[in-house]
């Protein structure tokens, strides 16, 4: 059972606990609306990393046209917490899927992306057969090598197919540049940001010259959203990081969003001087851009130490960290923390207000 009281302190909350320092957090969607706000490239943010329609409902009113999400099964979570519009951003097949698509588009709008013919026509026929038109984006591959169709000749042939579909309505192109979100620098990432728009707005300006309507190019990321907003031809924009961030986003050179997202961990045995053993480990923290951050002890270094414990190495220096004092960690990725927890634990000033359920955590499908 879930246990909690409204304004208790941070170090009162029962650990390990995912927190949203929900200031910082609602500081970096309007840092991220105020970007926007007099360009004409427009908001979809991505909820594959906060998973929270209390959040989403934030960024829909912070100016956002709708959401992104990487699954279906996100899509109807937002849409079923009355988000209105929301783009799937990965391929969906098979009929099990395609039959939820078809139904979820009932009662929202839904559009979805494909760069595959005979994907694309099983989403058809489908959606034919229910009285409905999906609307459709051709996936183009803009260098991350995962899902997309070629740029250039082979996205014509796709999106030609697409337009002739009669369960489909095709409106537009999305390409994301996934592989360049962490370079270092500022400078080559945005170099290569610029290589990989051509292809993409080269490839939309090959569709409207075949006269095919290109109303949409959705793109970008937390890490290259900046550049996104002056690259000729891109429409709307996908970050999704941004709103809670991460430590390895840290590293990010000009980023410019605060962390708001961190786990509470709790000291449980202090046998030897140099290293104290805590309560999260890798089921409360994700491992996949490496070991999280500690924040507040000088000189400590977080490894883990199997499923339920870390270690926290405290140096030359030392520390007064006792049994059941707490500390705060920072994710190495958010996205994965995220998906390890129930629960946001809602704290401003150091003081708990709420707790959200993170209500797509777990869909996968």
């Amino acid at each position: 059972m879930l246990e909690w009281t409204r304004g208790q302190s941070i170090g009162e909350i029962d650990t390990p606990a995912l927190i949203l320092d929900i200031a910082a957090a609602e500081r970096n969607i309007r840092a991220m609306a105020d970007r926007l706000i007099h360009g004409s490239v427009r908001l979809r943010p991505h909820v594959k990393t906060h998973k929270c329609p209390i959040l989403a409902h934030k960024q829909m009113a912070a100016g956002a046209i709708g959401v992104t999400a990487a699954k279906l099964g996100e899509a109807e979570v937002m849409i079923r917490a009355g988000i209105p519009e929301v783009l799937v951003s990965t391929p969906i097949v098979g009929r099990t899927k395609i039959e939820r698509l078809v139904a979820l588009s009932r009662h929202g709008m839904v559009l979805t992306v494909v760069d595959d013919a005979s994907a694309a026509r099983a989403i058809s026929d489908a959606a034919a057969r229910a009285g409905q038109k999906i609307p459709t984006l051709v996936d183009v591959d803009v260098g991350q090598r995962r899902t997309g169709v070629l740029p250039g000749e082979p996205a014509l042939a796709l999106a030609r197919q697409v337009a002739s579909m009669p369960g489909l309505v095709f409106v537009g192109l999305q390409g994301y540049e996934g592989h360049l979100q962490h370079v270092q620098s500022r400078d080559e990432r945005e170099l290569r940001f610029r290589a990989s728009m051509q292809r993409l707005t080269d490839t939309a300006a090959l569709l409207r010259g075949a006269g095919l309507s290109v109303d949409i190019v959705s793109t970008g990321g937390t890490g290259t959203s900046t550049f996104a907003l002056d690259a000729t031809g891109v429409t709307e924009i996908q970050p999704g990081s941004y709103v809670v961030m991460d430590d390895h986003y840290g590293t990010v050179q000009g980023v410019g969003f605060e962390q708001a997202l961190f786990v509470l961990t709790s000291v449980v045995s202090r046998t030897r001087t140099t290293d104290v053993i805590v309560d999260a480990g890798l089921k409360a923290l994700s491992s996949d851009s490496g070991a999280p951050r500690v924040r507040g002890v000088e000189g400590a270094r977080y490894s883990f130490a199997g499923d339920e414990h870390g270690r926290l190495e405290l140096g030359d220096a030392g520390s007064d960290l006792r049994v059941g004092d707490k500390v705060l960690l920072v994710p190495s990725h958010c996205d994965t923390t995220i998906h390890l927890h129930d629960h946001f634990y809602v704290v401003e000033a150091d003081k708990l207000i709420e707790v959200w359920p993170i209500e797509a955590r777990g869909r996968v499908r």
